[in-house]
């Protein structure tokens, strides 16, 4: 099975509202961040206080958790462009970060780390972090959706062979972006496979739900 690498998610429901938490704990993995992390503290609900407690926190590997979310690497890339610091609704950091990166183009000759099935993105928001004020902000949105999209095409291409498929299909709440669907959807058919979409039940939350009204209807008889 191919999957993101494993994340620290930092905070539980906080670091989902706060990215800029999960991108604290990214880099934290690779780098010094106290510096960038204390000026930044402002993007917090209680300023450099919190920021403190954060960096005590990853120091000390306390209330962190795991997780594989695409959603959140790109939220965490809004915040570290500075696009997005908090959410206000579902999906408003990945869609304002893929809304810049429209205005983007493919300037960093990166190509995706995959380690075994697993694709990394530590070395993605590394990257970006290092390219701040020499990449433009749209260009560095655009190289983080589509440093995603080659690899997971990457992963899934290989799987497909491997498994001896023909067609390779792109779900969950990621897949209502554009820009990663149009690059899975190249890659996928140039490597000769069906790529399949959703058209009629939505990606993510909306066919969950679909599909556990159609179940809960099989029950009720």
């Amino acid at each position: 099975m191919a999957h993101l690498e494993k994340q620290p998610l930092l905070g539980g429901d906080a670091a989902t509202r706060f990215p800029i938490r999960v991108t604290a704990a990214i880099l934290n993995k690779t780098i010094n961040i106290e510096e960038w992390f204390m000026q930044n503290g402002s993007r917090l609900p209680n300023g450099e206080t919190e920021a403190r407690l954060i960096l005590n926190q990853l120091r000390k590997g306390v209330n962190l958790s795991e997780t594989t979310s695409c959603g959140r690497v790109l939220d965490a890339v809004a915040a570290l462009l500075g696009i997005c610091y908090e959410r206000s609704y579902e999906g408003e950091p990945a869609m304002k970060l893929e809304s810049v990166a429209g205005r983007g183009a493919d300037k960093l000759p990166v190509k995706p780390i995959i380690k075994g099935n697993t694709l990394e993105t530590t070395d993605l928001l590394k990257t970006i972090f290092e390219n701040i004020g020499i990449v433009s902000v749209a260009d560095l949105a655009y190289f983080a959706h589509a440093y995603l999209a080659r690899g997971l095409a990457s992963l899934a291409i290989e799987k497909a062979h491997e498994a001896g498929v023909a067609a390779v299909g792109f779900s969950g709440g990621v897949a209502c972006n554009c820009i990663l669907s149009k690059i899975i959807r190249e890659e996928i058919e140039a490597a000769g496979l069906h790529f399949l979409v959703h058209e009629t039940i939505p990606p993510g939350d909306g066919g969950v739900s679909l599909g556990q009204a159609a179940v809960g209807g099989f029950w009720s008889f």
